[in-house]
């Protein structure tokens, strides 16, 4: 069984809320992280508990190199699409219509963003109720340390990862395998697009050697 999770990416930030989306999985500043198997094609609503502040609930969609973060229960509902196929992510502000563009930084290329960080060193600890459905329990190591990973026995699927201190925990909720409408992954139609590509500084080629 492998498990994937997201580790922390710091792409361009076009907007103040993509503090709350960018994903990471250092409890000391937990945001989120999205769990992967085999499965390429899935949508989950996960719900992140830290200790000092309220939950933070995320309606995430993925297909393949394709996925979409949509923070709920906001002020503002966000929404950020990273496009792995195409090097470079959307940030939509629904509320003001607005879609900025920008592209991967080389730092970010190099780790891709739906799929990085593997899980190691995953321990049976045995099986255990969570919510009443029977799990397989698993110490794992990752990024952020070692944490207690629970897998729904009938399903097969991810529901919780927690410190090992309880302080900071991640459930997915309704996750649901299969393709996502390719619609989620594209600019809104109505939109004004920004493209932050354009004001990226790029290095000026050097000066042709005088004859």
């Amino acid at each position: 069984m492998k498990f994937f999770f997201l580790e922390s990416l710091s792409p361009a930030r076009p907007c103040c809320f993509f503090l709350v989306l960018f994903f990471s999985f250092s409890w000391s500043k937990l945001q989120g992280g999205i769990p992967f198997k085999q499965d390429t094609q899935f949508s989950v609503l996960q719900v992140i508990h830290t200790a000092h502040s309220p939950p933070i609930k995320q309606k995430v969609f993925v297909d393949n190199q394709k996925m979409r973060m949509e923070l709920i229960e906001a002020e503002e509902p966000n929404v950020i699409i990273y496009r792995s196929d195409l090097g470079l992510f959307y940030t939509l502000l629904p509320q003001k219509k607005l879609c900025f563009v920008t592209p991967y930084s080389h730092a970010f290329k190099n780790k891709d963003p739906i799929a990085s960080n593997r899980l190691h060193n995953l321990t049976l600890l045995g099986t255990e109720l969570l919510d009443g459905v029977p799990c397989d329990k698993y110490e794992v190591t990752g990024p952020f340390g070692k944490a207690y990973l629970w897998v729904d026995k009938e399903k097969d699927v991810p529901l919780r990862l927690s410190s090992m201190e309880g302080q900071n925990v991640v459930d997915w909720i309704d996750y649901q395998k299969g393709p996502q409408p390719p619609q989620l992954f594209d600019p809104p139609q109505g939109y004004q697009v920004i493209d932050l590509s354009k004001n990226v500084p790029r290095k000026s080629p050097p000066p042709s050697p005088s004859p």
